[in-house]
């Protein structure tokens, strides 16, 4: 009978532990406190990441300009992804827009920079460079920068 005692209570514990490990697996709201300016707080695929923007206070989404990446349930769309996460997530990046402004679905079109160790990597040309994505002209752009 103490046997089984100690084997329900064993079972008991492990699923208590299971639960509060996927309780503090769900991803919580944003903090913006934690933040600074431009600092990047998700990252949705391999060209669109959103960051908190101080000066509005919001969580803002941005596409990268000229740059295409595999979607959902594609090939590579994992791997370009991740980069992107590899990159800038949780670091504060630089924005430069060019012609357009925004694109279709409401989300900034930028040229994106990260420092990393002293150096200024530019985002776009580094996801295209490793084959990540590749070159997407919309007009009015003529994506110069990335040519």
């Amino acid at each position: 009978m103490e046997k089984e005692n100690i084997i329900y209570a064993l079972i008991s514990l492990i699923i208590l532990l299971l639960i509060f490990a996927f309780i503090f697996s769900i991803p919580s709201t944003y903090d913006d406190s934690k933040f600074e300016n431009n600092t990047v707080v998700r990252i949705i695929d391999g060209d669109t990441f959103e960051y908190y923007d101080g000066t509005s206070e919001e969580i803002v989404k941005v596409r990268l300009l000229c740059v295409d990446t595999p979607e959902k349930g594609e090939e590579g769309y994992e791997e370009a992804k991740n980069y992107l996460k590899f990159l800038i997530l949780y670091k504060e990046v630089t924005l430069n827009s060019s012609i357009t402004d925004k694109d279709k679905y409401n989300r900034l079109l930028r040229y994106v920079y990260v420092e990393d160790f002293g150096e200024t990597l530019f985002v776009n040309r580094l996801i295209l460079e490793k084959n990540y994505g590749e070159l997407s002209i919309v007009p009015p752009e003529t994506c110069e920068e990335l040519k």
